[in-house]
């Protein structure tokens, strides 16, 4: 009998580096995803600060025609196409995770001020 395990997501928001393009999950983020086997999303543009990354779940039947796709590598990096890198001028510097809405989102520095991170 195969038993499912129910995997809370970490709370808070985590510091995450982004470098060559890709984001490195901080550590609680990419045991979730492991434990959640969250290994293929789609990665949508919410507006110009935010990315937003939905599984694609292994049973589940994915059209992603058109969608940009990304893949969790093994060591927690996240690739994200360079489309989506320029629209919302994501390059080497730190972001913010979280996990919400089903999915993670990826706040970039220049909005840490307005949800309270600023220095």
């Amino acid at each position: 009998m195969l038993v499912s395990r129910i995997v809370s997501p970490p709370a808070g928001t985590f510091l995450a580096r982004a470098r060559d393009g890709a984001i490195q999950l901080p550590p609680p983020l990419k045991r979730y995803c492991e434990a959640s086997q969250w290994t293929l999303f789609r990665v949508e543009l919410v507006d110009d600060d935010r990315l937003e990354i939905k599984p694609i779940l292994p049973d589940e039947d994915a059209d992603v025609t058109g969608a940009f796709c990304s893949s969790l590598s093994g060591d927690g990096k996240l690739w994200i196409p360079g489309l989506l890198r320029e629209l919302v001028s994501l390059g080497e510097q730190s972001v913010m995770m979280r996990v919400e809405n089903g999915g993670m989102s990826i706040y970039l520095r220049k909005v840490f001020e307005t949800l309270g991170f600023g220095p």
